[in-house]
């Protein structure tokens, strides 16, 4: 009997404290008093956001706050920049390299040729979702690129849970490269050969879809042959799936033009040097346009002068191309596509609105139009009652060059990317610096910081390379450093406690933790160790 009291003792026993710590999730947030921008050029200056069940319950400038959800009220400095709230962009390509199978491919089909392909829950990229919604990206157009004939993308949010909580759409658009070869030095070899077995498939795919309708209607006639896989190329064929083509450079684009037929929806997946023969275009595709833009040419070391001047020329033009595009009457979405990271895609934008682009037009290509081309403008690019809260916090104004994105929402899910706080340090000075890799040791550098804690300058020096600091933020006892150097970008989040500091930080090889102590301050006053 003892035994038995002790069993059921258990039983109805919590398993551990977290059972007893468990508080419960508000019934949702209202974010309080930020500027908030509806839509490209509708702007509220201090608005309430409230936020249930992953939605958008109300929105404007006058609105009470229900008593049941959890206020977020940021306190602000007076020369801190303002908070600005904008609808989550929308990525309309973020590819993903595919593992084909070694099996043979169907009887009649090529093995470059795969219309049929979709993704599934095992290709979840985390880490490049995760990268995205750090730019500031809430949903994306996840596409494979291996292939001459790819297969099809879906449209998923980038929040926690993988494909199965963030699916929207499957198979929404066929994808499709000129520069594939066929590997084992079988046919095609050549650039002439890709593009007759994509005519060729495309054909195929046309015939057996009238074929097989006929013999469905007259069974009493041979039953053609079937290729299998290709059928998937019908919804391309009656027009109601667009065919994403990327374009490797001018002379491409204009290949593409000539050998798609111009009944398909065709879509073009840019190169940034459209504007070089933007008058031999005989139509005007949607453009996805990827922002590149080459750096500056270093002329410093008189052996790196040898620059051609078309070299030269693009590196002037190219920041011009999306303003050239949309003057042309072309439309055009936006891309992190090619970027070292997706968060140098603000800066480049902002690069192509000094060159002419018109901010709000920007601001659509990554909210309002993908939505409209995507079908999800019910429910995603604005900020919206009714739809998905999937949203993007900014200090500043997201094209700004000091702008820094402070959080993500994903379906109403909250992803603090830095903390809002009122700055209670100033780094200003000289720091050691100590960057410790993984399987590589330390890194000895120095970071020279000038300025108040709201509007900071700065350079980091680590084995002889002198980096300007691009982004330099106080949070509380935070300091957060971005650097753009030739490699890539870096970052480094430090928390400050007197002269000395710890933290963490991100480069192109690898992440690595970071101690700090200042040797002199502003005014290049010694500090005592």
């Amino acid at each position: 009997m003892r035994i038995l009291i002790v069993l059921l003792a258990v039983l109805v026993t919590p398993l551990g404290p977290a059972a007893e710590l468990r508080q419960p999730l508000p019934a949702g947030y209202a974010i309080v008093g930020v500027r908030v921008v509806v839509a490209p050029g509708d702007v509220i200056e201090s608005a309430t956001v409230v936020i249930r069940d992953g939605l958008i319950a109300a929105i404007g400038s006058d609105i009470g706050v229900p008593a049941d959800v959890r206020v977020l009220e940021f306190e602000r400095a007076e020369e801190q920049p303002p908070l600005t709230l904008y609808a989550g962009l929308i990525e309309p390509y973020l590819p993903l390299e595919v593992e084909r199978a070694d099996e043979p491919p169907p009887p009649g089909r090529h093995a470059l040729i795969h219309p049929d392909f979709s993704f599934d829950a095992r290709h979840w990229p985390t880490e490049k979702v995760e990268a995205h919604r750090r730019a500031g990206f809430t949903t994306a157009l996840i596409a494979p690129e291996t292939g001459l004939l790819r297969g099809r993308s879906l449209l998923a949010n980038l929040g926690e849970g993988g494909l199965a909580a963030n699916l929207l759409r499957e198979d929404v658009a066929q994808y499709a490269h000129f520069n594939e070869r066929a590997p084992g030095g079988v046919y095609p070899q050549s650039l002439m050969g890709s593009v007759t077995l994509f005519r060729q498939t495309l054909m195929d795919a046309r015939w057996q879809v009238a074929a097989r309708a006929s013999w469905q209607r007259n069974p009493a006639q041979a039953r053609p042959q079937w290729i299998a896989g290709i059928d998937a190329l019908a919804p391309v064929l009656d027009g109601t799936q667009a065919l994403v083509f990327v374009a490797d450079d001018t002379q491409d684009s204009l290949r593409i033009l000539d050998h798609v037929p111009a009944d398909l929806r065709l879509v073009l997946l840019g190169h940034g040097a459209e504007y070089q023969r933007l008058g031999d275009f005989g139509r005007k595709p949607l453009h996805i346009l990827p922002l590149d833009f080459p750096s500056a040419p270093d002329v410093k070391d008189e052996n790196d002068r040898d620059v051609s001047l078309e070299d030269l020329r693009h590196w002037k033009r190219a920041p011009e191309n999306p303003a050239r595009l949309v003057e042309a009457g072309f439309p055009v979405l936006l891309t992190a596509w090619k970027q070292s990271s997706p968060t140098e895609l603000l800066a480049a934008v902002g690069k192509a609105i000094e060159q002419g682009l018109d901010a709000d037009r920007a601001l659509a290509m990554l909210t309002t139009a993908p939505a409209e081309w995507l079908g999800i403008a019910d429910r995603a690019g604005r900020i919206q009652a009714g739809f998905m809260a999937n949203l993007v916090l900014v200090e500043g104004e997201l094209f700004d060059k000091e702008a820094a994105i402070r959080e993500v929402w994903v379906d109403g899910q909250r992803f603090e990317l830095a903390k809002i706080e009122p700055p209670e340090v100033d780094p200003a000075g000289t720091w050691a610096l100590t960057l410790s890799f993984s399987g590589m040791g330390e890194i000895e550098g120095e970071l020279i910081l000038s300025g108040p804690p709201s509007r900071m300058e700065g350079t980091m020096t680590v084995m002889g390379n002198e980096t300007a600091v691009s982004e330099a933020r106080v949070s509380g006892k935070q300091l957060q450093l971005r650097m753009q150097g030739g490699q890539g970008s870096s970052s480094i989040n430090m928390e400050i406690e007197g002269d000395r500091a710890r933290g963490t930080g991100t480069s192109p090889f690898g992440e690595f933790s970071v101690r700090a102590r200042r040797t002199s301050g502003p005014g290049d006053e010694e500090v005592s160790s």
